[in-house]
């Protein structure tokens, strides 16, 4: 397809794609003449991910540049692409800030891991929560291994719903592409946290009703 067949199919302007190319997040067509390049799947399903990474995980040029260099790179596994689409998705940092002061890990991480039988690796999400649980001790809200197992266990059943699709798509007779492994990580994660999110607030409103419907003795 030309450039203003891939603007169409993908909803994304020509400017747009002639910008992201620029930026090296979009590889080059196949040349036709001086001015016209042959774009194909390959365009599609880039041009889809950039999308949702600008707008569902409001992802700067810089930190997509990192992600789509992990997938053009032959040498990279696609377990790298999608840990750093696993810290855009959480909007955290792959690594700590310099100048963060050292501190000891909060001690629920490691009992929450050790009882989910989960290996005990330092990753970004395992700092996130350590940050996460820093942050409910400093607002005097629990943080103990109990309450983590109350949310974690549930968790632990839908990660690996989540990788069990991912891994069909891969092992399928006609495979997800990198890219589009990325972009369902990528989507699922948000969409699905967001999932979480109304359903509990669904379940409060319901049982709050529930209650005050009932009859007081």
């Amino acid at each position: 397809m030309l450039l203003h067949e891939l603007a169409t199919a993908t909803g994304c302007s020509a400017a747009s794609i002639k910008y992201y190319r620029r930026e090296g997040l979009l590889p080059a067509g196949e040349r036709l003449t001086a001015t016209r390049q042959e774009y194909g799947p390959r365009h599609l399903e880039r041009l889809q991910l950039i999308q949702v990474l600008r707008e569902m995980a409001d992802a700067p040029i810089a930190r997509i540049r990192r992600l789509t260099a992990l997938l053009d790179d032959p040498h990279e596994p696609l377990i790298r692409a999608l840990e750093e689409a696993q810290t855009i998705a959480l909007g955290a940092d792959a690594e700590r800030p310099e100048g963060t002061t050292a501190r000891s890990e909060h001690p629920s991480v490691a009992v929450m891991l050790t009882r989910l039988g989960w290996p005990q690796v330092d990753s970004v999400p395992r700092r996130a929560l350590d940050d996460l649980l820093h942050t409910l001790d400093g607002w005097e809200m629990p943080s103990d291994p109990d309450l983590l197992m109350r949310y974690a266990e549930p968790m632990a059943e839908i990660a690996r719903g989540d990788l069990a699709y991912l891994s069909a798509g891969t092992d399928a007779a006609q495979p997800f592409s990198d890219d589009a492994v990325v972009l369902r990580a990528v989507a699922g994660t948000i969409a699905f946290d967001r999932l979480i999110q109304v359903l509990r607030a669904l379940g409060h409103v319901s049982l709050s009703v529930q209650a005050s419907a009932t009859p007081r003795e």
